[in-house]
């Protein structure tokens, strides 16, 4: 834990130092904690850093999430599906005890640098079993006098797994496509439609994840390929009485023949000129993968009990308050303060095959 608070420290030192030689950078300190019924945690903290310099504008996000995965119930030496929300998977290996829980974490930083519509960004994390990087370049355009924009992006990610308690390893790859057109209807509206596609090739199986098959224990398969596309369209219109509100709906689709319905709504609203709320409400639900049992009679090429991929309904409710703090610049001390942002966020989830979740945040955002 030690080394982990020290690269928060250094990372931090080098962002304020930044700051004392660029002028007018943007600092985001956060901490995320994500809890769900199975008794699977997350606390993240994180540190973002914007930065404009010589007609460019630089942007770096560290963040290192330390995932507390509880004890192995029944058989000990049985791997067991766990928390699917955030992916947290008990490994199988002989320095493991069972009856504890398993503390995995992982460093994760994306870089990014921009100048006009042109961008391009770097995304790598480590863990112990899972090394994950992409590359994405992307272009926006702007016609119509401005009232029109054009964007575009592609990703390339290539990531290695190599299973705690084996000598294996396995790599997957993964092609990004997005095409998105945002249009300005009226002096307080804007539509925006967009098309995502991906292509993913190799491992992507969970390799501790357990499938009753005829009785017995055996390791989830996944196909080696899976193609994805998904279709959105939103719209923000603003009110008068300081308030603004955003709707979401997508549709995706894959070759597994999953196939789901988002509906999202973020309704914001001013109570003052430093205090801003925002309530969101979102409805997901999905068809299951054409492989997808709890359990297996006989053996199948494909396996797998991953709550991902079967058929289920969610709900997410959540609230969020951000708070200018420029009240406190004639509070001494405080002053440093005085261009920052306190925000705090409580989100609930939860689904139709029994999954809850309580996701919290806290932050402060400096502008300089």
């Amino acid at each position: 834990m030690k080394r982990d608070l020290a690269k928060i420290a250094l990372v931090s030192s080098l962002a304020f130092g930044a700051m004392q030689v660029v002028a007018q950078p943007k600092v985001s300190v956060r901490t995320n904690f994500f809890r769900g019924n199975l008794g699977t945690s997350v606390q993240s903290p994180t540190l973002e850093l914007a930065q404009a310099l010589f007609g460019l504008t630089f942007s770096v996000h560290y963040s290192l999430d330390r995932v507390s995965i509880p004890p192995v119930r029944g058989l000990s030496a049985t791997p067991t599906p766990v928390d699917a929300v955030t992916g947290a998977s008990r490994p199988v290996s002989g320095d493991d005890p069972a009856n504890e829980a398993f503390i995995k974490k992982r460093n994760q930083v994306t870089v990014g640098v921009s100048a006009g519509g042109l961008g391009f960004g770097y995304y790598y994390s480590h863990e112990s079993d899972y090394v994950g990087r992409m590359a994405t370049v992307r272009a926006a355009f702007d016609f119509n006098q401005g009232n029109t924009n054009l964007a575009t992006s592609y990703s390339y990610g290539w990531d290695r797994i190599a299973p705690l308690g084996t000598d294996t390893s396995y790599a997957k790859t993964q092609h990004s496509f997005n095409l998105t057109l945002t249009q300005t209807l009226d002096r307080v509206t804007i539509a925006r439609v967009g098309v995502d596609v991906a292509r993913v090739s190799g491992f992507q199986s969970n390799p501790y994840r357990a499938v009753f098959v005829a009785g017995e224990h055996r390791l989830e398969v996944h196909p080696l390929q899976r193609r994805r596309a998904a279709l959105f369209v939103k719209v923000n219109r603003y009110f008068r009485m300081q308030a603004s509100l955003n709707a979401g709906y997508r549709f995706y689709r894959d070759d597994w023949q999953v196939q789901s319905h988002t509906f999202d709504f973020f309704y914001h609203q001013y109570f003052s000129d430093d205090v801003l709320i925002r309530y969101r409400y979102r409805y997901y639900v999905q068809s299951g993968a054409h492989f997808f049992r709890r359990s297996y009679p006989t053996p199948q090429p494909f396996l797998t009990s991953d709550y991902k991929l079967e058929p289920f309904n969610s709900h997410l409710f959540g609230v969020k308050l951000e708070y200018r703090l420029r009240a406190l610049a004639e509070q001494g001390w405080l002053s440093l303060l005085s261009n920052a942002t306190f925000d705090a966020k409580y989100e609930r989830y939860f689904s139709s095959n029994d999954f809850t979740a309580d996701i919290f945040q806290f932050g402060l955002v400096f502008n300089y």
